[in-house]
């Protein structure tokens, strides 16, 4: 394409709001897929090759497959490059489901009896959907009844502290990270913090039951898929949900801050969720990319430095997209 026959964008972009093959995983900073879209279809000819050296989250190696042309994407950070592949590979979306049941059936009931509560009403116990703490001490437990379709928040009693007091003295039963995050202040991250202190003991056996299951799934991408539906859960699971009346639970604050008043989840209720929002989004991925997605042929995804790009042979690019990492932005 020579220089004038391009007629360059020199305007502004409406940014439109994510489908769901973006919404099957938290990233920080992802661009507005439409806005890529517009400048690989105005810069680059299908068939050719575009390059993201930092590609996050995977829209442009997305967006380059959608429209006709073949993708390089790489980026340091291997969850990057996980979510990116995550979210092109075509799914069978009838085993991703049928494994789904399975683990239901198999720790659901488990799971959720880390959350039982009494229901003021006809004095039965139902899972808890969350409870709202401020500090270290519970404020409030929301609840909705299926014996007698209540919906209402309840103060905590005498039996939820039994029952928590229960939970911090058992055994994580399976494995969870022990690892220390790499200190930096300017991501909320003090010296000796560790993973597992971004979650309570409730939730951290409760993922650790759901992941150990997981682990049994033979190899594949079925697998594959099932630990992204997991790694999207995390967020919604972990103690960095603030609370704010009117506006629901998210990881809202850069980083890794554990805000005073904060939301607890129900870490089944949020795998679940999860599970649904990521088989949606993996039908519209299958439709609009995931014929077109073929390792090594169409789409190359490498974890690495683009310090050193010597494996991309020489001329081979034919358009470079990329936004380079906003540092402490985002919290690695």
């Amino acid at each position: 394409m020579s220089q004038e026959s391009i007629l360059h964008i020199n305007y502004a972009i409406s940014a439109k709001r994510h489908t769901p093959t973006y919404l099957m995983h938290k990233y920080w900073a992802r661009k507005p897929h439409n806005v890529v879209a517009e400048y690989i279809k105005r810069y680059s000819k299908e068939d050719g090759i575009v390059l993201d050296p930092f590609c996050g989250s995977g829209v442009t190696l997305i967006e380059a497959l959608r429209y006709g042309r073949k993708a390089i994407a790489i980026d340091l950070d291997p969850i990057a490059t996980f979510i990116t592949k995550m979210s092109a590979i075509p799914a069978d979306l009838d085993k991703f489901k049928e494994s789904f049941e399975i683990i239901k059936n198999e720790v659901k009931d488990n799971v959720e009896t880390l959350y039982l509560t009494e229901c003021p009403k006809c004095e039965k116990e139902t899972p808890f959907h969350y409870m709202v703490f401020d500090g270290v001490v519970p404020q409030k437990i929301h609840l909705w009844c299926p014996s007698c379709k209540l919906v209402l928040d309840k103060p905590f009693t005498e039996d939820d502290e039994k029952r928590a007091k229960e939970i911090e003295e058992m055994e994580i039963p399976y494995w969870y990270p022990k690892n220390e995050l790499i200190w930096n202040s300017r991501v909320n991250v003090s010296k000796g913090m560790r993973v597992s202190d971004l979650f309570s003991k409730r939730n951290l056996t409760a993922l650790s039951i759901i992941l150990n299951e997981i682990e049994k799934i033979e190899e594949g991408s079925i697998k594959d898929i099932m630990k992204f539906t997991f790694s999207s859960t995390l967020p919604q699971a972990s103690k960095l949900l603030v609370y704010t009346k009117g506006s629901g639970p998210s990881w809202k604050v850069r980083g890794y801050w554990i805000p005073e008043k904060r939301w607890e989840m129900n870490v089944w209720r949020f795998f679940e969720n999860r599970f649904k929002a990521i088989f949606k989004g993996k039908r519209e991925s299958n439709q609009t990319v995931g014929t077109f997605f073929k390792e090594g042929e169409t789409a190359w995804i490498f974890t690495q430095s683009a310090t050193d790009l010597s494996n991309i042979p020489n001329s081979s690019v034919d358009y470079v997209f990329t936004d380079p990492p906003y540092g402490d932005s985002v919290p690695i």
